[in-house]
């Protein structure tokens, strides 16, 4: 049986930083509202965060974005395109991440304080691996 074939777009070197710019923004977000207390809004823009981080990367690397129906395929993505000897505990924490984006986006629960922190543990840490890839 051959591979699935994973649905992605084409992007420029300039749409990668931009993608990272995007990262950066998420994230500060991210830390802000955490820092509040509203752990919807932490979650997800760490989830936004992970997902614009992982495009830039994989527009650095590869010249391609994931455009799959699920965020998931990015993390196969990641470590097909991706030579780096840490990419399997950062392919775990996106995967970590993006389990996450249901239940922050689209539940009627309350994303819970522990939950946030867990994001912003692994996002913190996935985000700064990214940007290790990208010159000063």
């Amino acid at each position: 049986m051959a591979p699935k074939k994973r649905s992605v777009k084409s992007i420029s070197e300039q749409e990668a930083h931009s993608y990272l710019k995007k990262a950066e923004e998420f994230y500060l977000t991210m830390a802000e509202a955490f820092q509040k207390g509203r752990w919807n809004a932490a979650g997800l823009a760490g989830v936004h965060c992970a997902i614009s981080a992982t495009d830039a990367l994989l527009g650095k690397k590869a010249r391609i974005r994931s455009s799959g129906e699920s965020h998931m395929e990015a993390v196969q993505l990641l470590k097909q395109h991706v030579d780096d000897p840490n990419i399997g505990a950062q392919s775990q924490r996106l995967y970590r991440v993006l389990s996450e984006k249901s239940l922050v986006e689209y539940d009627s629960r309350e994303f819970r304080e522990a939950e946030a922190a867990a994001v912003v543990k692994d996002v913190g840490r996935y985000f700064e691996w990214v940007k290790g890839h990208f010159p000063v």
